[in-house]
């Protein structure tokens, strides 16, 4: 999402026929919300108790780059779809590099949100038993951040044959693995201690 928008501009923008923003670039924007809920949580939880905790303090470090990160994939997507459409018509070697250069794209947004939930991981989520809604939520909307990564890069690299796009299709694999390794633990545990199972 453009800095420069309001949250109804972008939706309303998301909303319209353009072909940008998108999938790939709401994926993005949600997995800055998904960040910016597990800061939240991590500030009133931890850090407004203990703002010397180091450990805290460097996660709210790790947070915040990794928001800014997604907020940049989502540019990164529009753009990198834009040349996608730019060359559409015309099938040949400057496709196949905008088809690669949006897998990438596509791979690094569900790359960043496997590194949220390993963040997360990492915590006691039992300290965030009064907001533990917050966290579950940030984990759901990295879950739906991911998945969109990995719809977009197997859209984006179905067509190619090249040995880096069947590197970057193990690279695929890896991360969804050991994403649905993390998310079903961290969803399940959030959702017991919110009471849902």
């Amino acid at each position: 999402m453009s800095e420069e928008l309001t949250l109804k501009e972008y939706i309303d923008n998301l909303s319209s026929s353009a072909p940008v923003p998108g999938g790939g670039h709401a994926a993005a924007t949600v997995l800055g919300f998904a960040c910016g809920l597990m800061l939240m949580s991590l500030r009133i939880a931890v850090l407004k108790k203990k703002p010397e905790n180091r450990a805290a303090l460097e996660l709210e470090m790790k947070l915040s780059e990794l928001q800014k990160r997604s907020l940049n994939l989502a540019e990164k997507d529009s753009e990198s779809f834009m040349e996608v459409m730019k060359n559409w018509k015309n099938p040949g070697e400057a496709l196949d590099r905008a088809l690669l250069a949006s897998a990438e794209v596509s791979l690094d947004i569900s790359s960043a949100a496997l590194e949220l939930l390993s963040l997360i991981e990492m915590e006691d989520l039992r300290r965030y038993s009064n907001i533990i809604t917050d966290v579950g939520l940030a984990v759901s909307l990295a879950g739906s951040a991911h998945r969109g990564g990995v719809m977009n890069f197997r859209v984006n690299i179905r067509t190619l044959t090249t040995e880096y796009a069947k590197t970057l299709e193990s690279k695929n694999r890896e991360t969804e693995l050991r994403f649905r390794r993390i998310y079903s633990l961290l969803r399940g545990e959030a959702e017991r201690l919110a009471g849902v199972v």
